[in-house]
């Protein structure tokens, strides 16, 4: 995993993970997100998290073997599932609801789950430094949703705007409260979380 520093506009700085699957998206936004709530960094990879996540949230088991090195995931060699590990990581993604239990399992608190629907914005106000949100974004042309991304809305800027740490090549973006970012995502589904 790559983790970049970034400054924002109040010269805040910000650890934002670059993710290194195609659908690891969720697992760094986790992370963020819980580095964020609980004031620290922990010293987790992408890879370990990810097993972690996928064997006691999608398989539902409580012992969790231990991760496998860390490998790429070929999205050929995969179906487009939760099946397996490889399908999830590799093709398929992740939902909301296993995020919020993922933080759940962490000893975090969510403390609100918006609806999923097309349009949701960002509640500046439950934002601080020990409360970021999760965003799960819907990737659209038109009314066609083709696929999804999770960033961390981080803090309310003293510009009003959202710092947001998207791990899509560990950017850090100052923008509106939603529903659209970048022109064809939509906020679709929040979660705001505590340590």
């Amino acid at each position: 995993m790559t983790i970049h520093y970034r400054d924002d506009s109040d010269h805040v700085t910000h650890q934002v993970w670059a993710q290194q699957q195609a659908s690891s998206c969720a697992i760094a936004s986790i992370w963020m997100a819980r580095n964020q709530a609980l004031q620290m960094t922990v010293n987790e990879a992408e890879w370990a998290l990810a097993w972690r996540t996928y064997h006691q949230v999608v398989a539902g088991l409580v012992a969790v073997p231990e991760a496998p090195a860390p490998m790429s995931l070929s999205p050929g060699a995969h179906q487009n599932n939760q099946e397996t590990f490889g399908n999830m990581f590799a093709n398929f993604g992740t939902f909301m609801g296993q995020v919020a239990q993922a933080i759940r399992n962490d000893g975090l608190t969510v403390t609100h789950l918006t609806n999923f629907t097309r349009g949701n914005t960002v509640d500046g106000a439950r934002l601080s430094d020990t409360a970021p949100a999760i965003v799960l974004l819907g990737w659209y042309e038109g009314s066609t949703r083709n696929g999804g991304h999770f960033i961390v809305a981080s803090r309310r800027a003293t510009s009003g705007k959202i710092v947001y740490l998207d791990p899509a090549g560990g950017r850090l973006r100052e923008l509106g409260v939603g529903p659209v970012y970048l022109g064809n995502g939509r906020f679709e589904q929040i979660i705001y979380i505590t340590a």
